[in-house]
């Protein structure tokens, strides 16, 4: 389930820096607390829990304007804004929603105040397997490996890793929401056309792709890849997919 929201800024030309992500992530969290405090807390500390791992399992669309152009700070961009908002968890939609609400549909960032125009709630009626997706905001994987590197090792996808990653990273998040082991079931994804994107959030640099790709099997998995986002950090606004080409 997601959230579509377009947005109009009160600045025109808006700047949009670099690292805006940094500033999303904390925003979503705020907006959690204007409408429940202990949820908005308990996800950012507590969070989805599968062994020594923990997700808060919500994912995020790069912010599309309708039009803007590069300059050495960011993007300079039109007011009008199209950004999307994912979970599996039903709870975080809701409370986005109302938190937005309080909010008196604005949100104040990038020094400016976003309006929001327009809110609405999406459930796509069918994610069958074979289904062709494309990313909304690039998708990153990494291993890690303490013996080169005390940092996690990021991988392309032309890497037999990459699609490995992805997969086994998408059933532990899925056993962290539901709390039970996966079926078993086969579940494979393949991925093309991918075009590398180095992505500045919280103080280090992603080595993100966005790329379409193709997943087959149980239809609750790919729902799920489409609610919660493929690869990791999915809560700083990497993975988000949508399905067309």
């Amino acid at each position: 389930m997601r959230v579509k929201i377009l947005f109009e800024a009160k600045q025109d030309p808006l700047r949009i820096p670099w690292d805006y992500r940094t500033i999303l992530t904390a925003k979503i969290y705020e907006i959690l607390a204007a409408s429940d405090p202990q949820y908005s807390h308990w996800l950012h500390e507590q969070g989805f829990r599968k062994g020594n791992r923990v997700y808060r399992l919500f994912v995020y669309s790069d912010l599309k304007p309708s039009h803007w152009q590069v300059d050495r700070e960011g993007l300079l961009a039109s007011p009008w804004l199209i950004w999307q908002v994912g979970s599996p968890d039903q709870q975080f939609i809701e409370k986005l929603m109302k938190g937005l609400e309080h909010k008196r549909q604005s949100l104040e960032i990038f020094g400016t105040s976003l309006e929001i125009l327009d809110m609405v709630r999406m459930e796509p009626s069918s994610l069958a397997s074979g289904l062709v997706f494309h990313t909304i905001s690039p998708i990153a994987a990494s291993k890690g490996n303490p013996t080169l590197s005390k940092h996690p090792i990021y991988l392309s996808p032309d890497q037999p890793g990459f699609v490995e990653a992805l997969e086994q990273n998408l059933i532990t998040k899925w056993e962290a929401f539901h709390g039970k082991a996966w079926n078993g079931s086969v579940f494979g994804i393949r991925v093309w056309e991918p075009k590398q994107k180095l992505v500045p959030v919280f103080n280090i640099t992603v080595r993100a792709w966005h790329l379409k790709l193709q997943m087959w099997g149980a239809e609750e998995l790919i729902r799920f890849a489409y609610d919660a986002g493929l690869g990791i950090k999915n809560s700083q606004g990497f993975g988000m997919i949508e399905p067309g080409v």
